[in-house]
């Protein structure tokens, strides 16, 4: 024979599980879907030069040098090869920002997308395998300019 204890301890572990269970299945619910479907454009990450990179990702692989309309933040030095940078377009109407590492392998580190409502800055952590330069491609009105910043690998002893 159950005692009002037990009763009473059996009907709150029902009550719990069951909001449980909903909870679950109602957070399932509210959750939407995106609409559009969004691609990796792998063969561009998998090129192995800056111009098949780039005219993978954007189309097209004409660069027009623009250090004025761009600012890259970035460490002399990158210990262990990793460094956080920051790059900052000044350039109208910025639809994206691009980094590139010449002396990479695969050139093409990073590729963020920008929102028309969004401040065109970007603040990111890199990798670099070599001494070299970091590339920042801006594309403004199907336009590609670019700035570069020298950066040097040191490791850790």
């Amino acid at each position: 024979m159950n005692s009002p204890n037990q009763k009473r301890r059996i009907f709150l572990k029902g009550v719990l599980a069951t909001t449980a269970v909903s909870s679950a299945i109602g957070t399932g619910l509210a959750y939407t879907y995106p609409t559009t479907k969004t691609t990796w454009p792998k063969a561009a990450f998998n090129a192995n030069s800056i111009k098949k990179a780039l005219l993978k990702l954007t189309g097209d692989n004409t660069i027009t040098p623009n250090p004025g309309g761009i600012l890259i933040k970035a460490p002399a030095i990158a210990e262990n090869g990793i460094a956080h940078i920051t790059i900052q377009s000044n350039i109208e109407r910025t639809e994206s920002i691009t980094i590139l590492i010449p002396n990479n392998a695969l050139p093409l580190v990073a590729n963020f997308k920008l929102d028309p409502s969004v401040t065109n800055t970007i603040t990111t952590r890199i990798k670099i395998k070599n001494s070299g330069d970091i590339m920042a491609v801006i594309k403004a009105d199907n336009k590609l300019y670019s700035a570069t910043k020298k950066m040097r690998l040191t490791t850790a002893k």
